[in-house]
C-alpha cells in the first residue's frame, strides 16, 4: 500500500464511525494533516517514508475507537431552547392578534395562514446548510440591491412613503431594512481577504442601502441598518479578518461611520417632524389635541392599566374606552397591557429578553467568520426592532417602530423575521464545523489528536 493511501484509509475508517456526514471533511483533513506532520518528524529522525507513515498512523491509536469518540463530539446542536422560544413568540403573536381582532380593536385582519407560512419558512431556513450563504456571498449583495432599486422605481408613494405594490400585495419598503444587514454582512465576508481595499469597498457598499432607506423614507430602517452594518464591519476589522493592520483599518472605517452620522443629522434638519418627535417624546401633552394625541393616548392607557385585568377609562375620554389606532401593528404591547394588565406585558418582555440573551450568547460563541457575521447581523436586526418597538409602546419613542418580531401584525415582517431567525438558528446548529479559508501568514500551527486508554486528546500549538 502506498504510504498516502494508508493515511487516507485511516481517516476514512475514523469518519465511517461519525454519523454527521457534514463533519467528515474537516475531521479527515485534521487527522491527515496531523499524521503527515508526525510522519515528517519521523522522516527527519531518519526513517523512510513508508516506515514513518506506519509509525505515525499507529501513534494515532485505533481508528474505530477514535471515530467513536469523535462521533460523541461532532453532532448538530438543535438549540431546542431557542426553537421553543421562537414558537412561544409566534404563539403570543397569534393569540394577541386573535383577541385584538375578535374585540374589534383596529380590525387586526388575523389569520392562521400567515403563521403556517412563517413556520414553513422558518424550518426551511433552519435546516438549510447556511454555508450556502458564504458560497453565494459575492452575488447576494448585488441581487438584493438590484431588487431594491427596482422596487424603489416601480413603487407607489402613499403619505410620503414608498410602497411596493403587486396586485393586491402592498408592502412598505421600510421593511427592506430587515434584509439589508444580512446582505451587507455577506459583502463583508466576500471582501474579507482584500485588506484596505476590502474595507474601502465595504464602506462604499454601505452607501446604496443607506440612501435607499433615507429615500423611502425610513429613518428607523436607516438606523437599524447602519448600526448592524457598521458594527459588523468594526468587528471584522478589529479581529483582523481583512488581513491588514487593525489600527489603520479602524481609522479607515471612520469614513462610513462619519458619513452615517452626517446623513442622520442632515435628515433631522431637513425633516421638521423628526425634531417634533424628540420634543413630543419629552412632553407630548403640549400637543395633546394635535400631533401629540397618539403619544398622549398611549401614556394615558398605560397609566390607567392594572397589574392584572382590564384597565380603567382614562380621564378626559368620556365613558367609553378610547380606540388606539394601529393597535395590532404598532401598539400591540400597549393594548395588551391595557386589556390584560402589566402582568401580560412583563410576561411577553420576559420571553423576548430570554430569547435575546440566549441569542447573543450563542453569537459570541461562534468560531467561524461566516457564522459570526450572519448570526450577529440577524441578532442585531431582531434586537433593534424590539428596542424601537418597546420604547414606542411606552410612549417615549423618538425612532418609529418597524415591528415586534413574530408578535405584531404584518405578514411581510413576520415571514422575513421567521426566515432570519431560521438562518441564525441554522448557524447555531451546525456552525461549529464550518471552516473558513484563512489568509496565509508566516505562523504555522501543529495539531495533535490522540486516543489512548479510552481518552481522546486534541491539542493545537503554534510553532
Amino acid at each position: 500500500m502506498h504510504p498516502y493511501d494508508e493515511i487516507k484509509e485511516y481517516s476514512k475508517t475514523v469518519c465511517d464511525q461519525i454519523r454527521w456526514k457534514k463533519a467528515h471533511k474537516i475531521i479527515a483533513e485534521e487527522i491527515e494533516n496531523h499524521i503527515c506532520d508526525q510522519r515528517d518528524a519521523y522522516i527527519h529522525q531518519g526513517d523512510d517514508e513508508e516506515t514513518a507513515t506506519h509509525k505515525a498512523v499507529l501513534q494515532m491509536g485505533d481508528a474505530v475507537s477514535l471515530g467513536t469518540e469523535l462521533d460523541k463530539i461532532h453532532r448538530p446542536k438543535p438549540q431546542w431552547a431557542m426553537i421553543a422560544l421562537t414558537f412561544m413568540l409566534m404563539t403570543i403573536g397569534m393569540l394577541s392578534n386573535y383577541f385584538i381582532g375578535s374585540s374589534g380593536q383596529s380590525g387586526s385582519g388575523f389569520g392562521f395562514t400567515s403563521y403556517i407560512i412563517a413556520l414553513t419558512v422558518f424550518f426551511a431556513c433552519y435546516f438549510i446548510d447556511f454555508s450556502v450563504l458564504g458560497k453565494s456571498a459575492k452575488f447576494i449583495y448585488p441581487v438584493i440591491l438590484i431588487i431594491s432599486v427596482f422596487q424603489m422605481v416601480t413603487g407607489i408613494t402613499i403619505n410620503g412613503k414608498i410602497y411596493f405594490s403587486a396586485g393586491r400585495f402592498t408592502v412598505s419598503l421600510s421593511l427592506l431594512s430587515l434584509i439589508f444587514p444580512l446582505a451587507y454582512s455577506l459583502l463583508i465576508y466576500a471582501l474579507r481577504h482584500n485588506g484596505y481595499t476590502g474595507i474601502a469597498l465595504c464602506g462604499i457598499g454601505y452607501i446604496p442601502f443607506a440612501v435607499i432607506l433615507l429615500l423611502v423614507p425610513s429613518f428607523s430602517g436607516f438606523v437599524l441598518f447602519s448600526v448592524s452594518a457598521l458594527l459588523n464591519l468594526y468587528i471584522a476589522v478589529a479581529k483582523g479578518w481583512f488581513g491588514n493592520d487593525k489600527k489603520n483599518g479602524l481609522l479607515l472605517m471612520l469614513i462610513p461611520l462619519c458619513g452615517a452620522v452626517a446623513a442622520a443629522l442632515i435628515y433631522f434638519v431637513e425633516n421638521p417632524y423628526s425634531l417634533d418627535r424628540i420634543r413630543l417624546a419629552i412632553n407630548p401633552y403640549t400637543e395633546k389635541d394635535g400631533i401629540g394625541y397618539l403619544r398622549c393616548l398611549v401614556r394615558d392607557l398605560l397609566v390607567n392599566s392594572k397589574f392584572a385585568g382590564m384597565g380603567t377609562v382614562p380621564a378626559g375620554y368620556g365613558n367609553d374606552i378610547p380606540e388606539l389606532p394601529l393597535a395590532h401593528t404598532d401598539y400591540i404591547l400597549t393594548i395588551i397591557t391595557y386589556k390584560y394588565g402589566w402582568v401580560a406585558f412583563i410576561g411577553i418582555i420576559a420571553v423576548i429578553a430570554v430569547f435575546s440573551v440566549l441569542g447573543i450568547r450563542y453569537v459570541l460563541r461562534q468560531k467561524s467568520v461566516l457564522g459570526t457575521l450572519v448570526s450577529l447581523s440577524v441578532m442585531l436586526t431582531i434586537v433593534l426592532q424590539i428596542v424601537f418597538y418597546v420604547v414606542n409602546n411606552l410612549g417615549f419613542g423618538i425612532i418609529s417602530q418597524l415591528s415586534l418580531p413574530l408578535i405584531s401584525y404584518g405578514n411581510t415582517a413576520l415571514i422575513i423575521n421567521s426566515a432570519l431567525i431560521g438562518f441564525m438558528l441554522s448557524v447555531f446548529r451546525t456552525g461549529d464545523i464550518i471552516k473558513d479559508s484563512k489568509i496565509m501568514s508566516p505562523q504555522k500551527f501543529n495539531s495533535k489528536i490522540s486516543y489512548n486508554n479510552g481518552e481522546l486528546t486534541i491539542n493545537i500549538k503554534s510553532r
